[in-house]
């Protein structure tokens, strides 16, 4: 039982994207990676498997019918005792046989036992399947997410370079000119060298998460769609109270679901064993045809019909039954601890990326703010250079403090739309129309 955790990744939201007919959105995404992504078909095949145990189990129900035939060719040699050099006599005879075997059960409660057990495995491989689907949702928006996160960081590094850059050469300048000093050539210099450094850093960044969301799509995508910035209204979870959220969790949550059937298993298990010990009856009804199966009875034919009740009554196993009846309430001990901790996870996990969905929201308002500031300011620097005021290194330089503060609103918007999916999924209730209406916020 896996978690994901939600990513506190950024992008641009206004990536100078030209979308086409190759642009990859994140409803495409999903699509690719129903195909594609092998964790998926692992489960579905899984899934597959455990479901037949449900008729594996249910067979101990039903009547068993077995039919079994021989025939031999035979030499049979008398002698006496008295004078064994005597040979009394040689025969050459065919033998044939067969029966047919019906069993029933009547009473076994360990069938029983293995019967409800084999539906809580079933019910627990569903568990599993609907876990691994909703969490292909995540990680598919998780690696989407990340791929416009290293763009924009990508793009972000970028701005920072040029603007180190033209510091640099300024610096240089006013060296030659007398109005600067070594001292801020070496700071200019060394500020370029990071900022050159960071590119790299943040190039090999994106082509990794590139290859990413190729590992999980088989798409390696040269263009994304972003998320649209006049679509983008983030909203309050609905329900609002979290309390909600939580007896949802507690009912649908795939997590708390497989830890209930685990729980029920070991329950069976112990039922199980315990029936070991248990008298069983079984209703056999058969016929049996026989001709000269034995010396004694050559050239003879002896047809049997027959119906009886077989009981079994264990009584002494040299203590195995016992040794299996403590074994399995030990592991119902593990299966209940093991269900309070997930249920306690949950409920954690909730509350979590309940309260950071909040934030978000509160960041993403702070964010857009800060953004109109830098916007500002960026056109009062353009304005001071025509004015004389100010030179284009500050133009640079302002223009890449709003390019960080893009950088940020970004990240807000990106960690309240994955907290938001994670709250869902979570509480059990992700559905791929979630993720077709998150597609809806991207740049069409």
């Amino acid at each position: 039982m896996k978690r994901f955790t939600a990513l506190m990744v950024s992008g641009l939201l206004a990536l100078p994207l030209q979308l086409n007919a190759e642009t990859v959105d994140l409803s495409t995404a999903l699509e690719q990676a129903r195909e594609y992504d092998a964790q998926l078909r692992i489960a579905e095949a899984e899934n597959t498997m455990q479901q037949e145990e449900i008729a594996k189990a249910r067979a101990g129900f039903l009547p068993s019918l077995q039919a079994q035939s021989s025939f031999g060719r035979n030499r049979t040699v008398s002698t006496s005792l008295v004078d064994p050099d005597n040979l009394k006599g040689r025969r050459y005879y065919n033998t044939e046989s067969s029966s047919l075997t019906l069993k029933q059960q009547l009473v076994n409660l360990g069938t029983y036992a293995s019967y409800k057990q084999a539906r809580a495995v079933a019910a627990k491989s569903d568990e599993a399947l609907q876990n691994e689907t909703s969490g292909l949702m995540v990680r598919v928006v998780e690696a989407y997410f990340n791929v416009l996160f290293a763009e924009g960081n990508k793009e972000l590094a970028k701005a920072k370079q040029q603007a180190a850059e033209a510091t640099f050469k300024q610096a240089e300048k006013a060296l030659q000119n007398g109005l600067g000093t070594v001292t801020e050539v070496q700071k200019a210099k060394a500020d370029l060298d990071i900022a050159n450094a960071e590119l790299l850093v943040s190039q090999n960044s994106f082509e990794f998460n590139r290859s990413e969301f190729e590992r999980l799509t088989g798409i390696y995508p040269d263009e994304i769609a972003p998320v649209n910035d006049d679509l983008f209204k983030p909203q309050a979870p609905e329900p609002s109270d979290v309390g909600e959220w939580i007896a949802m969790a507690r009912q649908q949550s795939p997590d708390i679901g497989m830890a209930r059937e685990e729980l029920e298993i070991a329950r069976r298990e112990v039922h199980k064993n315990q029936a070991a010990g248990y008298p069983t009856l079984d209703l056999v009804a058969g016929r049996s045809y026989s001709q000269s199966e034995t010396n004694y009875t050559i050239d003879q034919i002896y047809e049997t019909w027959s119906v009886s009740l077989q009981a079994k009554v264990p009584i002494y196993t040299g203590g195995y039954v016992s040794a299996s009846v403590r074994q399995a309430k030990a592991g119902r001990i593990k299966a209940t601890e093991e269900f309070s901790f997930y249920e306690r996870q949950v409920v954690s996990d909730v509350r979590k990326y309940y309260n950071a969905t909040i934030n978000a929201m509160a960041q993403v308002d702070a964010f857009r703010l800060a953004l109109t500031s830098r916007e500002t300011a960026l056109r009062s620097m353009e304005k001071g250079v025509e004015s004389g005021m100010a030179t284009s290194v500050d133009v640079l330089n302002a223009r890449y403090e709003l390019a960080t503060a893009h950088q940020e609103l970004t990240r807000a918007c990106y960690q309240y739309l994955l907290n938001s999916i994670m709250l869902k999924d979570t509480a059990g209730i992700l559905t791929e129309q979630d993720i077709h209406h998150l597609n809806t916020l991207l740049v069409q």
